[in-house]
């Protein structure tokens, strides 16, 4: 189901659901009082798995959610979509100076992931984006991050998805069963790309979205950080260091 009809581009901020959100009726569980969860934080940092973990784990739960991609919060846009009666996740990335008083007030949850910028960088010049990093990247993470209800660090994700789903669900209110956790970790894993040349409208994922490196240290619980970030460019990686110690000493991604 997509309420654009059809009429979808790469931005489209318009709700689609899966097989089986197509099948939800008075059987689920629907909110009380729908509430907002705002996956926010920068590209190329797991804000993809994060969109897609709250998603599945509400189905799972057959809890009703709504999931959308939004480049721009509004009031307008935010109030609109919680008339369906579900409750709402909304996929974004950038910060804005109204969000200051808007989104704390609107959302329930800020769930955002924080990653070694070197594997960013590392990240950014495979897909061919950018050689390095603006400084609005970090700034506008920084501001999400003082009013994120949960900050999942993405290399967790990797080595132990299954625990990071547990305590997102945790989180959000949500209680699965392990058989559940388990259950969403292997959709997860498996979520393709699309084969069509574009963006994916249900997963948000793109082609090549997951990278060989990522796929290679799944699920090994003893990969440390170093590998899943390998940039290969040690100026550059003293150049993050230096710009940016805020986030990368705050994280604790001072190894080499």
């Amino acid at each position: 189901m997509a309420d654009c009809e059809g009429r979808c581009h790469a931005e489209c901020e318009r709700r689609h659901l899966d097989g089986v959100e197509q099948t939800r009726d008075s059987s689920w569980a629907w909110p009380e009082r729908p509430h907002i969860i705002v996956c926010a934080g920068p590209e190329r940092s797991g804000s993809t798995w994060l969109y897609n973990a709250v998603r599945l784990l509400h189905r799972q739960g057959r809890v009703p959610l709504d999931s959308y991609w939004m480049h721009t919060l509004s009031e307008d846009k935010l109030t609109q979509r919680l008339q369906s009666g579900a409750n709402l996740c909304i996929k974004t990335h950038e910060w804005e100076p109204e969000y200051r008083e808007m989104v704390p007030r609107f959302s329930k949850h800020i769930v955002i992931m924080h990653r070694d910028l070197r594997g960013v960088v590392a990240s950014y010049r495979r897909l061919g984006w950018a050689a390095s990093l603006p400084r609005k990247y970090v700034d506008d993470h920084m501001q999400w991050r003082n009013h994120a209800t949960l900050d999942i660090k993405y290399e967790n994700v990797i080595r132990d998805g299954k625990s990071q789903l547990a305590e997102l669900a945790s989180h959000l209110g949500l209680a699965p069963s392990d058989e559940d956790v388990a259950a969403v970790h292997r959709e997860l894993t498996d979520l393709q790309s699309s084969s069509g040349g574009g963006v994916d409208q249900v997963s948000k994922l793109w082609p090549g979205h997951i990278s060989i490196n990522t796929k290679k240290y799944r699920d090994c619980a003893d990969t440390q950080d170093a590998p899943l970030n390998q940039l290969n460019d040690e100026r550059e990686g003293q150049s993050l260091l230096r710009r940016f110690p805020e986030y990368m000493e705050g994280y604790g991604y001072t190894a080499a």
